[in-house]
């Protein structure tokens, strides 16, 4: 299985008496599970016969600078990158279960590819809007 989201919740959480911006901890599992998605992305590119995609830092620094914005702009680009972290697990723990088996992977990974690339494009939209970009 892979260690793509190693925890159930990793959703960013304000304090709520106080209203103030996710901890420390919270702000980097948000970068943290951006990095393990774009990393798991590179294998089913891998897999699906695709170029291996090319570092983007302006995206990672578009999901640092939201993670550490104030926590009622989070909910959004959140719940969209739980929901790629799941399909991306998921896609990532069955393509890896049959490597090596007679199965041919590679439809299976071309249609994670799509998920991931429709994923990828909702977490960065909700990500500028929450930013007002």
């Amino acid at each position: 299985m892979s260690d793509l989201a190693p925890q159930s919740d990793f959703s960013l959480r304000a304090d709520t008496r106080t209203g103030t911006a996710p901890t420390l901890d919270a702000q980097a599992t948000l970068i943290e599970q951006w990095g393990a998605v774009e990393d798991a992305a590179r294998v089913v590119a891998m897999l699906a016969g695709r170029p291996t995609p090319v570092d983007d830092p302006y995206s990672t620094a578009r999901i640092g600078l939201l993670a550490r914005s104030h926590p009622d702009r989070l909910d959004a680009t959140s719940s969209a990158l739980s929901d790629l972290v799941a399909t991306m697990r998921a896609g990532l723990d069955a393509l890896l279960a049959v490597q090596g088996t007679a199965t041919d992977t590679h439809p299976a990974a071309t249609r994670l590819w799509s998920e991931y690339e429709r994923g990828r494009a909702e977490v960065l939209a909700e990500a500028a809007s929450a930013l007002g970009c």
